[in-house]
């Protein structure tokens, strides 16, 4: 995360503004900038998709299956964890998405 927040603050890592209203006169990012966006892109992806299910069954091994008072804390756990993990998505596609829309220029 700290990669691609870095790829898109520094001045040397973004292609130039766009000063026209058409996006064929403007200049094209170079291939370091790509790199490194995509690079940070995909290794966040990477990490998202190990974390995700490795946390959930860490997190439910910390309750006694033998126990009833446990075992209804278990099923609680993943009912949470399933609300917020799609909550989150939710959250992440809607409300981000619209509010950085219009800062948003089509990739050529």
């Amino acid at each position: 995360m700290l990669v691609l927040t870095l790829s898109v603050s520094i001045p040397g890592m973004k292609p130039p503004e766009c000063s026209t209203a058409s996006a064929e006169d403007c200049e094209k990012a170079s291939v370091l900038q790509l790199a490194v966006f995509f690079g940070a892109l995909y290794i966040l992806a990477i990490g998202m998709g190990g974390t995700k299910p490795n946390i959930s069954t860490i997190g439910a091994d910390q309750f006694d299956e033998w126990d009833s008072k446990e075992k209804i804390q278990k099923i609680s756990f993943f009912n949470w964890w399933m609300f917020s993990i799609f909550f989150g998505t939710l959250f992440a596609n809607t409300i981000v998405g619209d509010e950085l829309y219009p800062f948003t220029r089509p990739i050529e």
